[in-house]
């Protein structure tokens, strides 16, 4: 018995790992960051897609202001930057803070990647971003 709750659990876990897969990851001597893929269930509208999700973790002593960008291909195989240039997307982070990008909250700190096959058994677009890279402007 105590064999298959230590199966279950484990199953559970590996399962919530894939839930939030970390693609992306890199720091410098400000910043730590991690880019995660999150899901977007949307059952009233039958939309159901993936987006990628950066969280950014000020490791300096002092306020960090920058602005995150997104280096990416489309289904084409175009090669894009996300434009994130102007003062709205700047973010201010205190000494210890972090911030995570959201659909609803920051959703400067996110990028579209595909979308999923809803309870209709149809996808809503065909539409897929591949990241490629992140970088932090300061």
């Amino acid at each position: 018995m105590q064999k298959l709750l230590t199966i279950s659990i484990s199953i559970l876990f590996s399962i919530g790992l894939y839930a939030q897969q970390n693609v992306y990851s890199g720091s410098d001597a400000n910043l730590e960051y991690n880019v995660t893929v999150e899901k977007i269930t949307d059952e009233v509208n039958d939309q159901f897609y993936d987006y990628y999700s950066i969280e950014i973790k000020n490791t300096s002593n002092t306020s960090v202001t920058f602005t995150p960008s997104f280096l990416y291909t489309t289904a084409n195989g175009e090669e894009k930057k996300s434009s994130i240039d102007n003062d709205a997307s700047s973010v201010t982070l205190a000494p210890g803070e972090t911030v995570k990008g959201d659909i609803s909250d920051h959703y400067h700190l996110t990028l579209f990647k595909e979308f999923q096959v809803g309870n209709s058994g149809k996808k809503s677009g065909n539409e897929v971003y591949t990241l490629k890279s992140v970088s932090i402007n300061y």
